[in-house]
């Protein structure tokens, strides 16, 4: 007979396993879009994608995943031909660049080594000495490296100079506090499936006063994502253009009553904690943490390098295989050296527990760790250091 296949626990940095009350959510009879029982939904949905932006301007539903967001603010905040700065020390800051050369805009990368270190004096060096350079572009929470990008100093730096800052925050937002307005960024980009809890298929953008006078300037801002028909609208309507995804507008819904529920600021400490649990018991395994040295560690991903002679797909392959648990490849130069693990959305400490666990049989089944626990006693240790010196309950 054969074997039923386990259906695997994510633990990739998105999309992440999704709660039943937000799969219950989804599953509900299907409503109209053109309906008041709707407007309330989206509503509610808007307002709370302000606060988690940390906004009080406005926030726009996009219909499409994160890269057409992207897309849609370029397209909606640039002319073509002109000129954006695109820092690219990640895989996605790459592609930030790439989308914004599909919008036929000139783009100047600074940064290409995903290790090489991000320096905000070159920032204001590269403005400073470049008039026609209208924004900046750049990764809050780059997931292949595992890096947090200083936003607030960017945007010190990009405001000072007069241009634009558009940022990603698809792999933080939900599970990292956010501060738009404090960090002067002028747009700022999320999606469905990562710390919002959800399936993946709808997306966010925040965009301030100076982001919609880009936009009055535009000249090709595209028809599907069109910012000054969707701000229309639902100014007007407290709909979107076209045909909802209702079902997963539902979805993010309740996602977000159960992050408020919680409270934003426990929201946020319980990823600090968990990412620093998790560090610490891989680091107790006597494996390292990439990239090595100093830097400012995501809280929803964790870059590990693979043991010497151990091939990390193996990894991979056996967590999946033999214990139902999914953890992410490596990307780019990453990928036949490392492998990530995910901790955004409903992780919890049961799920850091078991994420740890299975690494560590793992490998102590491949001989690289003599006995198991090492690991596990890193994580408690760490779990109640944290309880002690914080509100935070395991």
């Amino acid at each position: 007979m054969k074997k039923k296949a386990i259906d695997p626990i994510l633990f990739t940095p998105g999309p992440v396993s999704i709660s039943p009350r937000v799969l219950a959510a989804g599953n509900r009879p299907m409503i109209h879009h053109r309906t008041p029982e709707f407007h309330v939904i989206l509503e509610n949905v808007i307002e709370k994608m302000k606060q988690l932006f940390g906004t009080t301007e406005d926030v726009l539903l996009v219909h499409s995943t994160g890269r057409g967001a992207m897309e849609g603010a370029l397209r909606n905040m640039f002319s073509p031909g002109e000129k954006v700065l695109c820092i690219c020390n990640g895989k996605f800051g790459h592609m930030f660049a790439d989308v914004a050369e599909a919008c036929d805009l000139e783009v100047q990368r600074i940064f290409t080594e995903w290790l090489a270190p991000m320096t905000t004096e070159q920032i204001d060096e590269a403005l400073q000495q470049d008039p026609a350079i209208k924004g900046v572009t750049v990764i809050h929470n780059d997931t292949s490296t595992a890096v947090i990008n200083p936003i607030a100093e960017i945007g010190n730096i990009v405001r000072r100079h007069a241009r634009l800052l558009l940022v990603d925050c698809i792999s933080s937002l939900g599970a990292m506090e956010f501060k738009m307005a404090d960090w002067q960024v002028d747009a700022a980009i999320t999606a469905s499936q990562k710390g919002l809890m959800t399936p993946t298929g709808i997306s966010f953008v925040a965009i301030n006063q100076r982001g919609w006078a880009a936009v009055e300037r535009a000249t090709k801002p595209g028809y599907y994502v069109n910012f000054k028909n969707i701000k229309k609208f639902y100014e007007e309507k407290h709909e979107t253009p076209g045909s909802t995804p209702v079902s997963l507008v539902v979805s993010v819904n309740e996602a977000l009553e159960m992050l408020f529920e919680e409270g934003l600021p426990n929201v946020y400490l319980r990823h600090e904690i968990l990412s620093q649990a998790i560090r610490s018991s891989v680091q107790a395994m006597g494996l390292t943490l990439l990239p090595e040295g100093k830097v400012v560690r995501s809280r929803t991903v964790t870059l590990v390098k693979s043991p010497e002679g151990v091939k990390p797909s193996l990894i991979r392959e056996m967590a999946k295989e033999k214990f139902g648990i999914l953890i992410a490849s490596g990307l780019g130069n990453f990928k036949e050296s490392a492998f990530r693990i995910g901790h955004l959305g409903m992780m919890t400490p049961r799920e850091a527990l078991l994420v740890i666990a299975v690494l560590e049989l793992i490998l102590f089944e491949l001989g690289v760790v003599e006995k198991p626990g090492s690991g596990l006693e890193a994580l408690h240790a760490c779990l109640k250091e944290k309880e002690r010196k914080t509100s935070f309950k395991p």
